[in-house]
Formats: C-alpha cells, sequence, structure tokens
C-alpha cells in the first residue's frame, strides 16, 4: 500500500489529492476522474445525512457494476454509515429477509430494482439513482446536497464498514461483519502480492457487490490505477474489445468465466488480451488443464489465484506462473499475520499431507455475522474462523483445497468428495462445465448416490460412455456416477461458486422425469 489509510473512504479522499485528475473509474456510459469520484462521493454522504442516516446505520445498495455503484458505495462509507451491498439481480425474496435482518435505513438502486423489489417497509428510504420510480427519491436526493461532507468524526478503523452478505450456497445467507481494518489488511495483501501501481488498469466484470470484484476496484484506486467495468461476460465482445482499448494491465475473473472465454473465443482471446501483466483467479481452484490452456493463450501474463471467503478475504496467494504445473492444484500460502492451519475432526492439527477442516486466523478475519450468534459461535473458536472448507497443506505450506464439509456424498457408509469426481469429468473432451452432487433414492436405492451433470462444450457432444468408463479407470466404484446427465448450465452464483443444494435439486427432478437420451445409466 502506498500511503497508510485508516479507514475505507479516505481512498477516494487520499485518490483526489494525489491523482486529481487521472481517470479513476469508467463504464458503458460514463467516467470520471479520482478528483470527480471523490466530489460526488462526498455529495452522496451529505445526501444520506438529510435523508436521516447516521453514524452505523446500514444502507442497501442493489446496483449493477457502474461508476454510480462506485459513488455510492464510498457515499455510504463518508457517512459514517454501513454499505450493505447486494447482487444486482438479488431476488426479492432473498431482499427481503436481508433486509429484515440489517434493517437498513436507506436502498440505493435503479428504477428497474425498485420497481422489481417492491414494496418496501414503510420506514425504508428508496433512492433510484437513474430515475425517481413511484414511492422512490430521484438522484438528486443523493447528489445535490449544497454542502458536500465528510462525517468520520469518531468512526473507528476496527468499526463496522460493510456487512456483505454471502451468497447462501447452503442455505439463508449470512452477513458477514467487514471493519474497515479487515478489508484494509486484505488490500494489502493484495497489492504486495499483485505489485499494483499507478500505470496498472484493470478491467473488472467481477460483480462488485462481492468482496472479488470490489477488491480490485479499491486496489487501484489506492495506487493511483483505473478500472474500467461492467457487470458479467454477456457481451464478451465489448469486453474483450476493451481490455485492448483500455490498456489493461489486469482482467481477473472465474475459473468458470475463463473455461468459457477459452472454449468458444480462444483466438479473440489471445489476441485481445496478449498485453496483461497478470490476471488473478478466484472464487474456485482453477483446474491445471485450464491454468495450462489459459498460460499457453496468454504466455506473456501471470497468471496469480487467491483463495479465501467473505469471512477471510484473501487468506492465501500463488502465482501459478511462478511456481509451475507442480503446484497448479494450489491456492498458495498465507501473507503477512495471516495463518492457516488444518485441523482432524477432532480438533487437532493435521499434519503435512493430511487432509481435514481449512482454519484461519488473522487481520482479516470477521468478528461474526450479522445478527446470528449460533453460526458465529460455529465459526469462530479459540481464536480460528472454521471454514468448511477440506484441505491439505504440504510440507512448503502450501494449501491444496479439497472441496466442503457439507458437500460429502455418503454412499452407503462410504463418504465421497465430489470435487474429486469433477476433476476426472472435467478434464474429458467436449466438456465446459460439471458439478456433481448427492441424490437420494436414484433407481430406487435406499440413501444417495452420486450423480454427475455435463455442459457440453460449443458444437461438441461428450461421450457418455467413454465418461463413464473413465471414471471407472480413476475412481473407486462407491465414487462413479450412478447417472451422468446433460444439462444446459451448472447453477452457479454470479461469482462462480457451484449452488450444491439447488443442483441435487435439479438432478433429482430430471430423474424423476422419464428417462430420455441425455441420460446414462452407470
Amino acid at each position: 500500500m502506498t500511503t497508510p489509510i485508516s479507514l475505507l473512504p479516505r481512498i477516494v479522499l487520499d485518490g483526489a489529492e494525489r491523482h486529481g485528475a487521472r481517470l479513476a473509474l469508467q463504464d458503458p456510459q460514463r467516467s470520471v476522474s479520482h478528483a470527480e469520484l471523490a466530489e460526488r462521493a462526498l455529495r452522496a454522504a451529505a445526501g444520506l445525512r438529510a435523508l436521516g442516516v447516521q453514524a452505523g446505520d446500514r444502507v442497501a445498495l442493489v446496483l449493477p457494476n457502474s461508476v454510480g455503484f462506485a459513488e455510492a458505495h464510498f457515499g455510504v462509507l463518508l457517512a459514517g454509515a454501513v454499505s450493505m451491498p447486494m447482487d444486482a439481480a438479488v431476488a426479492p425474496e432473498s431482499f427481503r429477509f436481508m433486509a429484515a435482518s440489517a434493517l437498513p435505513r436507506v436502498l440505493i438502486t435503479t428504477a428497474a430494482g425498485a420497481a422489481r423489489l417492491a414494496p418496501f417497509d414503510a420506514g425504508l428510504r428508496v433512492v433510484c439513482l437513474d430515475a425517481a420510480a413511484p414511492g422512490a427519491l430521484g438522484p438528486e436526493a443523493l447528489f445535490d446536497a449544497a454542502a458536500p461532507g465528510a462525517f468520520l468524526d469518531g468512526v473507528d478503523e476496527h468499526e463496522l464498514a460493510s456487512l456483505m452478505f454471502t451468497t447462501g450456497t447452503t442455505g439463508r445467507a449470512k452477513g458477514v461483519r467487514l471493519s474497515h481494518a479487515n478489508v484494509l489488511h486484505a488490500l494489502h495483501h493484495i497489492g504486495r502480492f499483485v505489485g499494483y501501481s499507478a500505470s496498472d488498469r484493470e478491467v473488472v466484470i467481477l460483480p462488485l457487490s462481492h468482496n472479488f470484484g470490489l477488491g480490485h476496484l479499491y486496489c487501484n484506486l489506492i495506487h493511483g490505477g483505473a478500472v474500467y467495468t461492467e457487470g458479467g461476460l454477456a457481451r464478451v465482445g465489448r469486453v474483450l474489445d476493451m481490455v485492448q482499448r483500455f490498456g489493461a494491465t489486469g482482467f481477473p475473473g472465474t475459473p468458470t468465466g475463463f473455461g468459457m472465454l477459452i472454449d468458444r473465443f480462444g483466438p479473440v482471446l489471445a489476441e485481445r488480451c496478449a498485453n496483461l501483466r497478470f490476471t488473478v483467479i478466484n472464487s474456485a481452484p482453477l483446474p491445471p488443464e485450464r491454468a495450462a490452456q489459459l498460460q499457453a493463450l496468454l504466455p506473456r501474463t501471470e497468471l496469480m489465484a487467491y483463495y479465501g471467503l467473505t469471512e477471510a478475504s484473501r487468506s492465501a496467494f500463488i502465482s501459478l506462473t511462478r511456481e509451475g504445473p507442480a503446484r497448479h492444484r494450489s491456492v498458495g500460502r498465507p501473507l503477512g499475520d495471516t495463518r492457516i492451519e488444518i485441523r482432524r475432526e477432532d480438533g487437532t492439527r493435521a499434519a503435512a499431507g493430511e487432509t481435514g477442516e481449512i482454519v484461519i486466523q488473522g487481520p482479516t478475519v470477521t468478528d461474526g455475522y450479522w445478527d446470528n450468534e449460533p453460526d458465529t459461535r460455529a465459526a469462530l473458536r479459540e481464536g480460528w474462523l472454521w471454514t468448511g472448507d477440506l484441505g491439505v497443506l504440504d510440507a512448503e505450506g502450501f494449501l491444496t483445497v479439497n472441496g466442503r464439509l457439507k458437500d460429502i456424498v455418503n454412499v452407503g457408509g462410504y463418504k465421497v468428495n465430489p470435487l474429486e469426481v469433477e476433476r476426472v469429468l472435467a478434464a474429458l473432451p467436449g466438456v465446459a462445465d460439471v458439478g456433481v452432487a448427492g441424490v437420494e433414492g436414484v433407481d430406487g436405492a435406499t440413501g444417495e448416490r452420486v450423480v454427475a451433470a455435463i455442459v457440453a462444450a460449443k458444437g461438441a457432444l461428450p461421450d457418455l460412455a467413454a465418461a463413464e468408463a473413465e471414471c471407472a479407470r480413476r475412481l473407486e466404484r462407491f465414487k462413479c456416477p450412478a447417472r451422468i446427465v446433460l444439462v444446459d448450465a451448472i447453477p452457479r452464483t454470479d461469482s462462480g461458486k457451484l449452488l450444491r443444494p439447488r443442483l441435487a435439486a435439479l438432478l433429482a427432478e430430471r430423474l424423476a422425469a422419464v428417462s430420455a437420451p441425455e441420460v446414462q445409466h452407470a
């Protein structure tokens, strides 16, 4: 980190002072300099105060990736309040659950977002950044403040800055409490590992409502760089064109996203992204086959990966390029004061090479979940965050993630890690994506059986008989899928995480229907 910053909103104040007229952020509609971003955020802070927001109040953001998101987010922080970003496409039921839990005073969204999420509780003020909607205020409520200002007196680095609700892959979303210090320590680790400078520019299509995308925005602003942002890969041509035209040095993404780009747009990816200095992969480990493909397409680009959770962002780091193929399954080693251990079921520390639950300790670890003491007690024990992830540390301290404890499939008393099956299937020709889950009652059997879902690569038709044979060759019999099903898409979050309970439900529904040619008996 170039300068010591004690509070997140000081990122934009420091940026205005040090980088002024330099480009800070651009989206398909508009752009702002560092000075303009700070000015707009200060106006938003004053506007929020005029709406009754006080220090510690929550403000919900339901906004797409945009300049407006950054202005609103930093405005909330400059008001001394707590930013509560949600996915731009959050379902009304999910929004109401999170709002009932955290009780935000204001919702900042778009007119379309307000129409989709209505009706709202009487005490919630709604502000639309594009145009006023029925029952909502327009953008002037935030940005027409007569006296822009920061309201940071008495705000401490250990106070709550953001309330980031998890994506809820296994149930109801949980509000992760992140202090200014939690996030700033993570940013220091990222900046140190990636080596950010004022000459860096990144194209960020990851949701800014998640730590992964938001962290890359923060890092560029801290170091005087610039970001072009839009949401996802819906407009692949424009995104890849912007990587080239924007002069991007970085382009972070998920294994799913890069897999799609490699399979469908490989030559374009190689041409438009040839000058990238680095790319960062997060949300799930990058399969070694994909790492090799990506490195071949982008030989001058350093491939990096992070491991972390919302509860402990950026806990381990690795350069896949520097470490080479022998460590392509690893997610790296911790930096700074972060510690990672592997624990057995009885809580004792596992030996090198022994699989167990990953636990994390350090300054990036949350102090708990919002209004959820039972889950806080379960996750935070004896000064460690118990992640629920399975992993192994080698003798040199490199971490490999082997799945989730809750994902384990119980096949007649035998324990099957879905990730092990997915790795076999993902390496087969014609496979674009794969997911594995336990499904009850397959073919009338009692208990769970392993069932796999495959998404075909564009223009390909995977050989399901060959897939069955490969599983039989490489896996114990009880790990082999009872069925392999072709599907249009694997249910995932916007950040690329597999929604395994939803996949299990989808597969159960498909198998309950009349048998079709795309269902293979194993």
